[in-house]
């Protein structure tokens, strides 16, 4: 499993990061509290590893959620009834665009990592509103994307596994002289503490981004008009290495932060402050609810679809 092999590299991370604490660290603080109030009602036989979420845009209670090992993006009812699979390669995040649609990143797989292989990630889209979506390509050239952001201007920003953080225009592109100055996997810096750029959440004129294996379990910030000057947005581990995955914005100073060692972190990003609770299941993804400020749904690598609540 990801979240095995990914413990055992960060027990290595220890000693790398013994000196790393910084400028960058947040300030330690008691458990979030946060309540896990009760899994979702999901009526879907044999349904595992939910990768990432996306709560329906009109707040009925709808909910999207890719399977990246069953090869399916799929929708469930307020009800937890599935209403609909779409056949997707590895399905990682899933986001919503300024055109209504959904932003899905395929080929979120460790086989995509291997060096010498073919670029066969894609973005494709999928529209919500039909009742048999097909999804539709629109960028390719990716190795492993997984976590995204969708831009009001129609560009997607991708945590691409083998590529580094990667910019896609809004007609499809991979814009190179940007992701050429961005972070970049297993190549670390005094920034970039660690490896695997994860999940990706957009904020203002600023990228948050996860690295799935960091000395300190660190997010970084990524300006839009200057990815060379990415900084240390917070540690949210330190002085102990971290896993984390994917994230998302409460509002524009507030990141959850979800882990695979079974934490959700909540990180005030003009303090530096995290709170740290544990919620009883290894962590792929949190989304917000709409309507509903103080309920989040998280992904699990057990299938699961926990609802928590921030007291």
């Amino acid at each position: 499993m990801r979240s095995a092999a990914c413990a055992i590299v960060a027990a290595a991370l220890v000693t790398v990061g013994a000196g790393a604490v910084g400028a960058g660290s947040a300030t330690a603080a008691p458990p979030c509290p946060v309540v896990v109030t009760a899994p979702q009602p999901i009526t879907a036989p044999g349904a595992g590893w939910a990768e990432n979420l996306l709560a329906d845009a009109d707040a009925d209670g709808g909910l999207w959620v890719s399977r990246t090992f069953s090869n399916t993006v799929e929708h469930y009812d307020s009800h937890g009834v599935r209403t609909a699979s779409i056949r997707v390669d590895a399905p990682g995040a899933i986001r919503r665009g300024p055109d209504g649609l959904l932003y899905v990143a395929t080929g979120d797989s460790t086989v995509n990592m291997l060096p010498g292989t073919a670029l066969t990630g894609t973005i494709v889209t999928v529209d919500p509103t039909v009742r048999q979506p097909v999804p539709r390509v629109f960028a390719t050239g990716l190795g492993m994307p997984n976590g995204l952001a969708v831009a009001d201007d129609g560009a997607v920003s991708v945590a691409d596994g083998r590529l580094g953080l990667t910019r896609i225009t809004p007609g499809g592109r991979i814009d190179t002289a940007w992701s050429d100055t961005a972070p970049k996997n297993l190549a670390p810096t005094s920034t970039v503490d660690g490896t695997g750029v994860n999940g990706v959440a957009l904020v203002g004129e600023n990228l948050y981004v996860t690295l799935t294996l960091s000395a300190t379990g660190r997010v970084l910030r990524v300006p839009l008009d200057d990815p060379a000057r990415t900084s240390v947005a917070a540690d949210l581990t330190a002085p102990l290495p971290g896993i984390l995955d994917d994230l998302v914005a409460l509002d524009e100073h507030t990141l959850a932060v979800a882990s695979t060692t079974g934490q959700l972190h909540i990180v005030d990003l003009t303090t530096r402050q995290v709170c740290t609770s544990s919620v009883g299941a290894p962590l792929t993804s949190v989304a917000t609810v709409p309507g509903s400020p103080r309920i989040l749904l998280a992904g699990s690598e057990t299938g699961q679809i926990l609802r928590l609540r921030l007291r």
